[in-house]
């Protein structure tokens, strides 16, 4: 499921956005799956430091967030985090996958639109 949801989002994301793209990897609970990752950051980080940049976005709960089921703000639909040099988001693909998803700062232009875009092709047939 991951693989397939990770697969729509790549092919969208490259589409749009070229070289803004900066990874996409699947998050299972026992690892992790890096279905695209651009070629400057192949060079930077060899597997291990790239796993743990990986498992510092490692969810308990993808889809809770604690305290708020019941309010006006809904279900968890994904998480952005904004970084110094990347925004990453990630969509929750079911109870033990996650899609996470790394761009560039510049591409936050529109960000609901494109947020929800993305979104739409990570749970298309989930």
């Amino acid at each position: 499921m991951g693989h397939e949801a990770a697969r729509r989002v790549t092919e969208f994301l490259h589409d749009r956005i070229e070289a803004d793209l900066r990874t996409v990897v699947v998050i299972r609970e026992d690892g992790h799956d890096i279905h695209y990752l651009r070629e400057d950051l192949r060079e930077r980080y060899d597997g291990e430091t790239y796993g743990d940049v990986v498992d510092t976005f490692r969810l308990e709960d993808p889809y809770t967030s604690p305290g708020v089921e019941d309010q006006p703000v809904g279900e968890r639909r994904g998480i952005v985090h904004y970084h110094e040099h990347a925004f990453v988001i990630q969509f929750p693909v079911s109870d033990a996958e996650s899609v996470l998803i790394s761009l560039s700062r510049d591409s936050g232009q529109n960000l609901l639109e494109f947020l929800e875009t993305c979104r739409h092709r990570v749970v298309e047939s989930s």
